[in-house]
């Protein structure tokens, strides 16, 4: 049993001290990029909970999560028979968290964040699978692992924009061809630097370069210029 997983998916306490480190203005980012590693898993997603995420993306409209909130737990008393159940009561955190980044009156109960990581992890037991418990794990302890990126990440949004990253390089680029068999992780030291250059305002040519620097020097696989420019254009429409 990895110890680790076990502490962070029942210890509550560790579960608030790395929401309690956040800074304010970055929580719902860091709640929404929890919630968006199970899109692949999930079926038929709820419109009630997809919506949430244009919400956490922009912070003028972070008021509306109240609002959200309220239509997920229609969502689940209307349908109690949906699966997990754990992942609707994981989405209503994250509106709860997001809602109460607003600082506007009659805030959520302020431990509301405590609860995601252990939640999360609950709910990815749910379906058995190894690389997504990782991939949660992952997401929880972004920000309190790795410390240079932390200067990096300065909005609620920076958080999905790290998402997008890094589902175009494991899903469009993956040089390795190994986005059927291996860890999400493989790719994800590399999410930084194309991060910084997306904050930079680089063009597909820089991020092309880049793309295939990695790839032929640091991971030393062939492949063409072309497909890196591709996997750029796409970054850019992110």
């Amino acid at each position: 049993m990895n110890t680790e997983l076990y502490e962070l998916k029942t210890n509550i306490k560790i579960g608030q001290e790395i929401f309690e480190k956040l800074p304010n203005d970055i929580r719902p980012g860091w709640a929404g990029l929890v919630l968006s590693r199970f899109d692949a898993f999930i079926k038929n997603n709820p419109s009630q909970v997809t919506d949430l995420f244009s919400i956490i993306g922009n912070k003028d409209r972070w008021k509306e999560a109240h609002q959200q909130f309220s239509q997920i737990r229609m969502f689940a008393l209307n349908n109690k028979d949906y699966e997990p159940d754990n992942y609707l009561r994981l989405a209503e955190l994250v509106a709860k968290v997001t809602y109460n980044a607003s600082g506007l009156p009659a805030p959520f109960d302020s431990d509301s964040g405590h609860y995601i990581a252990s939640l999360a992890l609950q709910t990815a037991a749910y379906f058995n699978d190894t690389r997504l418990e990782e991939e949660v794990r992952s997401a929880i302890l972004l920000f309190s692992i790795n410390k240079a990126f932390q200067k990096k990440i300065t909005t609620g949004s920076d958080f999905l924009l790290y998402k997008k990253i890094d589902d175009i390089l494991w899903y469009d680029w993956d040089p390795l061809g190994i986005n059927d068999i291996a860890p999400r992780d493989e790719y994800r030291n590399y999410i930084p630097e194309i991060f910084s250059l997306l904050k930079t305002n680089q063009d597909k040519h820089t991020i092309a370069n880049k793309l295939y620097k990695l790839q032929t020097e640091n991971m030393g696989i062939s492949g063409t210029l072309e497909n890196c420019v591709a996997v750029a254009e796409k970054i850019l429409r992110t």
